[in-house]
């Protein structure tokens, strides 16, 4: 009887021991996956950024063709390439990168400087003739509207960590 009772405060002992070291497991154990999770998080917004920085650049080289085309003097095409700039800062105007490099009402003033040459091209097109000081306004803005892009893909880049 007093070996059963001596075994059954060891049996004790060691599960308090047992319990013990669980406990210090569970513990590590949380603070393994709080670094991974707070690793993960760090990862995605590196990844956001870099998505970012490759569809600001994108935008950017929209913009570039747009002036390309409006060199010609092709205001079907220019047309074109106008709507397409319009189209792809719309897309990106909304994602959370986009949001990171500048606000709303910021895009929001881009997106209408591309949609006035977009109108005024498409009405020049569908006559087939631009007065030569619209033109010009035209092609500054492009300008404008390029330089901008350029600077916005600066601050991505930065944000991004500057690859």
């Amino acid at each position: 009887m007093e070996y059963l009772m001596i075994a059954g405060s060891i049996a004790s002992i060691i599960g308090v021991g047992g319990l013990v070291i669980a406990l210090i497991q569970l513990h590590r154990t949380k603070t393994a996956a709080e670094a991974a999770r707070t690793s993960a998080e760090q990862t995605l917004d590196r990844i956001s950024g870099i998505v970012g920085v490759a569809s600001i650049e994108q935008i950017c080289n929209r913009s570039r063709q747009l002036l390309l085309v409006m060199g010609t003097k092709n205001l079907s095409g220019s047309a074109t390439a106008a709507l397409e700039l319009s189209e792809c800062i719309a897309k990106f105007s909304g994602s959370k990168a986009a949001k990171e490099i500048q606000g709303d009402e910021e895009w929001q003033a881009l997106l209408n400087m591309v949609d006035e040459i977009n109108e005024a091209l498409g009405a020049a097109a569908a006559i087939n003739r631009i007065d030569t000081s619209l033109r010009d306004h035209l092609n500054r803005l492009a300008r404008k509207i390029h330089s901008q892009l350029n600077s916005l893909t600066a601050i991505a880049t930065d944000k991004a960590g500057g690859f």
